[in-house]
Parts: structure tokens; C-alpha cells; sequence
């Protein structure tokens, strides 16, 4: 059985980041700063919730593999897999989608704004769904 220790730097990651129904703008929009310094601060959140994604879907694979080596298939493991593709390709139209109503009679600055706030909620909100999966397994 995985104890706590194994998701401690997942946690504290996904602590940095802020919780997957929070609003990365307005996260960053207290840090105050122009235009510029909002999307440098929604890429810095994006890029460190894409790495606490990658760790808690490594820790999803390792109860994937220990899942199918109790069953004697590969389900699991395919199952974390298509999933995860199915995720970023709904990420990637879900965000450019609202980029594209968000740039409707804004500057590109805006547009670009929503669709990397619209990529941090849905990283992490797919890193807790990552980490239930690892719990599961267990």
C-alpha cells in the first residue's frame, strides 16, 4: 500500500498551483503588473501545473501497472492511456474555443490570457483525476 509520503511532491505542486476551480487570472492579477507580466505569470502556472500533471500521471501508471499485473491484463494501463489522450484533445479545442470568444472584440492579449487560464483549470483539475486514479489502486 502507497502511503503519503509517495504523493508529497504532487501535493505540494498541486498546493502551488491552486485548486483546479480557482481562477489563474485572477490569481495572477494580484501579483498586479501589466499585461505582459499576466501572461508571463499564466505561463509560469501553466508550466507548473503540466509538471504536477506528468507526476500524478506517473504515480496513475505505476497503480496501473500493479493493477493489471492482479488482474493479468493490460487494461488499466491502456484505459490511463486513452484517457489521457482523449483529455488533451478535448483541453486543446475546450481552450482554443474560449480563446476564440474571449478575443471576440478584445485585443489577442486577452484571447491568449483565456485559453492559458482555460489550459491551468483543466491541468489541474486532470492532475486530481490523475491522483484519485493512483489512489485507487492502491
Amino acid at each position: 500500500m502507497r502511503s503519503i509520503v509517495c504523493f508529497a511532491p504532487v501535493l505540494a505542486a498541486i498546493a502551488m498551483t491552486g485548486s483546479a476551480s480557482a481562477d489563474p487570472i485572477l490569481e495572477c492579477r494580484v501579483l498586479g503588473g501589466d499585461d505582459i507580466a499576466l501572461r508571463d505569470c499564466l505561463r509560469t502556472q501553466l508550466d507548473i501545473s503540466y509538471r504536477a500533471m506528468a507526476e500524478a500521471q506517473d504515480l496513475a501508471r505505476g497503480a496501473a501497472q500493479q493493477l493489471d499485473q492482479r488482474t493479468g491484463t493490460e487494461a488499466a494501463m491502456l484505459g490511463v492511456e486513452a484517457s489521457q489522450q482523449a483529455w488533451e484533445a478535448y483541453r486543446d479545442v475546450e481552450c482554443q474555443t474560449i480563446a476564440l470568444f474571449a478575443g471576440e472584440g478584445t485585443p489577442a492579449e486577452a484571447a491568449e490570457a483565456a485559453q492559458l487560464a482555460c489550459a491551468i483549470r483543466l491541468t489541474r483539475a486532470r492532475t486530481d483525476g490523475m491522483l484519485r486514479f493512483a489512489s485507487e489502486g492502491d
